[in-house]
């Protein structure tokens, strides 16, 4: 009787793990449609959760820093550290406007990544961001200028 009650509780914990594997599937595949679509119509947001400037140590990201993507409009709300070459007086702009994509390129490999390429021009300096969106939704921000050193963000992907 103990050892039926026992195969019949191991039976159950095996059925039971293996709906869960289904549903993460499940999710996983619901989650990377979701990424596709939003890339591929070109409106997305991405949650900047880290910075990587290149000099210095890596550092976490304190506020609601994003860049923003709507149609032909860039909307860069990002912090910048790093050594900048000419600029305004003041400091300028840096990483915080909205302005018209110049170029806007696209692809995507087998394996479910998605490389984005944007260039932009804010009347102060020439910036071309680097996307790296994976089909889970995280994703890391290169951003070169011409007058300021480059910097690497990573964050998430927001979908609805």
């Amino acid at each position: 009787m103990m050892k039926k009650l026992l195969a019949m509780m191991m039976a159950f914990a095996l059925l039971s793990g293996c709906a869960t594997g289904v549903e993460r599937a499940e999710k996983r595949a619901l989650k990377a449609a979701q990424v596709a679509t939003s890339l591929a119509s070109r409106h997305y947001k991405v949650d900047v959760r880290m910075m990587y400037p290149l000099r210095g140590k890596a550092s976490h990201v304190n506020g609601s820093y994003s860049l923003e993507v709507k149609g032909d409009t860039l909307m860069s709300y990002l912090p910048y550290f790093g050594r900048a070459y000419s600029l305004p007086y003041g400091g300028g702009k840096g990483l915080n406007f909205t302005e018209t994509i110049g170029r806007y390129e696209s692809a995507t490999d087998e394996k479910g990544r998605t490389q984005v390429a944007i260039v932009v021009n804010n009347g102060e300096d020439v910036f071309t961001y680097m996307l790296e969106v994976y089909d889970n939704g995280s994703a890391t921000i290169d951003v070169y200028a011409r007058e300021r050193e480059s910097i690497r963000f990573s964050g998430e992907l927001v979908t609805d």
